[in-house]
């Protein structure tokens, strides 16, 4: 029989876990994660999953106001970014903050919702930078 591991975690970084995109979705479809995206503002035009926010990994700790108190799953393309914006600064997020393992590409691939273009959403982190200049 073989066992498969939904999540993982590390004992050195307790408020970060990955989740495969079927359970990322799931929580957010129950309004229990806000979705964090950290890439580029051109990936996110591209394509994105409804709803989610950008936050491009450059302004990451800048904007933390936006996601800090609130558990998040964090999303990028392939997995890469979300790993170093959660394991790498672990101190950003007060609650959990889950990496979505394969990023959007795995997202995508089972079947689940994206759309393209730029919505309040993908311009918020702008707004934000103006206010605070």
């Amino acid at each position: 029989m073989v066992e498969v591991i939904e999540q993982y975690t590390t004992p050195f970084v307790k408020n970060v876990m990955e989740l495969p995109p079927s359970v990322i979705r799931k929580l957010w479809k129950q309004g229990k994660i806000k979705l964090i995206d950290v890439r580029t503002p051109e990936e996110y035009e591209d394509h994105h999953i409804p709803g989610s926010v950008l936050v491009p990994l450059d302004y990451l700790e800048y904007l933390k106001d936006l996601f800090e108190n609130h558990e998040v799953g964090v999303i990028c393309e392939h997995g890469n970014r979300a790993r170093y914006a959660t394991y790498g600064m672990p101190h950003l997020y007060k609650k959990k903050a889950y990496v979505m393992q394969g990023g959007i590409e795995y997202w995508m691939s089972m079947g689940y919702e994206v759309e393209s273009g730029v919505d309040e959403n993908g311009k918020l982190w702008r707004k934000l930078l103006k206010e605070r200049l």
